[in-house]
């Protein structure tokens, strides 16, 4: 029995790393899956099968990151089945993240006909790239045939994100997901005489639960989180939600006011300073996920909330705490009974707007993104963005609860975890330091009334 929980865990380890892998984009090279970009021909030579699809014969041009959902899709058994499929061959050229994103965007100021079909990151790049016009309407295709695309089977968090804002027309299909999750140790909750039922369901449960696991003396905190300054306000956004509040208001006519120094907001601010102040680990002002997942699997703090994919950064050569033992809940909701997680999609994928192959490289992206496609990637490690994935038991690589979790995050929860605009990373930078303020007890209505009207600057530029 012991050797097979070994093996179990093992495998458990090999699977969980690829959810990590899967969300960055480490590359930098440029390599071929199929033939020469210079045998592309335009979609309009595609021959008819005689049966439910059609032979495009051609090569498409797609640009993208060395990720799980890349690595799933063009492998040489799934490359065959695209080929016998479509006759439809690609020239996959990866890149980092960075890379990709100036890659696409000299290749659009040229008219964008070098590229055919791409992986891009919708919380950073959609808003840019529709306003740029550079993603083509995918509404038409999936209109055309409802079945095929199986649109709703998207999670609404994820729909969220990867539509035009001003039409609600899809321009991209999401692949990857990453939604916030409470991490508990369960050694350490049953230990403090809590069972499943005290899972807390409002906020005022949450610090209650956390002063209770809190023990200083032993150098545990009772909840831990993120706490400097940029990298915290994407943790805090469920906590701003939860009270009712949000980063902006956006009218009718586009324009957007800046509402981080309301009421709610400021008792949101006070609240997660409060928590981290009572019961959060020493020094929580320079945390990142990175510590306090170090703290959490060194069994020196009994809750933390982060991303559901940070367990796939389970070591069990580093860890202090089984992969058994760890639990999770969904955050609680706030006084007024508002619900304020999230669910990010990470990556999506579209089509070029100058590409001349559209239809091929929609038959490649609904292909990519198909429920079934993204089962074998979900078996490789990634997170998927389709409702059904989730809703299929035991899949391989997650646990049960967060597999449940998950599933239930990712169509009630907000598809964004920050400001959704252009430039976010200053927006961040400004948010975050009225959350440092409210962790060191400091005055957060002047906090807030500084960073909103920053923020509103922010804001106006994007007009």
């Amino acid at each position: 029995m012991k050797a097979k929980r070994l093996v179990s865990a093992l495998t458990m380890i090999a699977l969980l790393a690829g959810i990590f892998a899967g969300c960055s984009g480490d590359g930098g090279t440029t390599s071929s899956t199929g033939g020469d970009s210079s045998t592309a021909g335009d979609s309009s030579a595609a021959e008819s099968t005689g049966g439910d699809t059609e032979k495009f014969n051609t090569t498409l041009n797609v640009i993208g990151v060395d990720n799980v959902i890349a690595t799933t899709a063009f492998d040489e058994e799934h490359l065959q089945e695209l080929r016998d499929l479509y006759g439809i061959e690609v020239n996959f050229q990866q890149f980092t993240n960075e890379q990709a994103s100036n890659k696409i965007a000299v290749s659009m100021a040229g008219g964008g006909a070098d590229i055919d079909a791409l992986m891009f990151r919708p919380l950073d790049e959609t808003l840019l790239f529709v306003q740029n016009g550079w993603l083509e309407n995918l509404q038409p295709y999936i209109d055309a045939d409802p079945e095929a695309a199986n649109y709703d089977d998207y999670m609404d968090a994820s729909k969220e994100v990867t539509q035009d804002p001003a039409t609600g027309d899809a321009v991209g299909l999401p692949v990857m997901t990453e939604s916030g999750a409470v991490y508990y140790n369960k050694t350490m909750w049953e230990a403090a005489g809590l069972t499943e039922d005290d899972y807390p369901k409002t906020m005022d449960e949450l610090y209650d639960v956390a002063v209770k696991l809190t023990d200083r003396d032993a150098g545990v905190s009772g909840f831990a989180c993120r706490g400097m300054a940029n990298p915290a306000v994407t943790q805090f956004s469920g906590f701003l939600r939860a009270y009712g509040a949000d980063f902006f208001t956006e009218a009718d006519d586009g324009t957007k006011t800046a509402t981080i120094n309301t009421p709610e907001a400021v008792e949101a601010f006070e609240f997660y300073g409060k928590l981290l102040r009572d019961t959060g680990p020493d020094g929580v002002l320079s945390m990142t996920w990175t510590e306090t997942w170090s703290l959490f699997t060194q069994g020196q703090t009994a809750m933390r909330f982060d991303a559901n994919t940070n367990l796939g950064s389970w070591d069990p050569d580093n860890s202090a705490i089984t992969l058994e033992e760890i639990g999770c809940f969904d955050l609680p909701v706030g006084p007024d009974g508002d619900y304020g997680n999230y669910s990010i999609t990470p990556w999506a994928l579209g089509i070029s707007y100058g590409s001349t192959q559209k239809d091929a490289a929609w038959a490649l992206i609904n292909w990519m993104a198909s429920s079934e496609m993204q089962q074998d990637a979900q078996s490789n490690g990634s997170s998927a963005a389709r409702t059904s994935v989730w809703e299929v038991e035991g899949l391989s690589s997650w646990p049960q609860e967060f597999q449940d979790l998950a599933a239930e995050v990712g169509n009630k929860a907000y598809g964004t975890d920050r400001p959704y605009m252009i430039n976010v990373a200053s927006a961040r930078d400004v948010i975050g330091q009225v959350i440092v303020t409210a962790i060191e007890g400091g005055d957060v209505q002047a906090a807030a009334d500084t960073a909103n009207a920053d923020f509103q600057k922010l804001l106006d530029e994007e007009k």
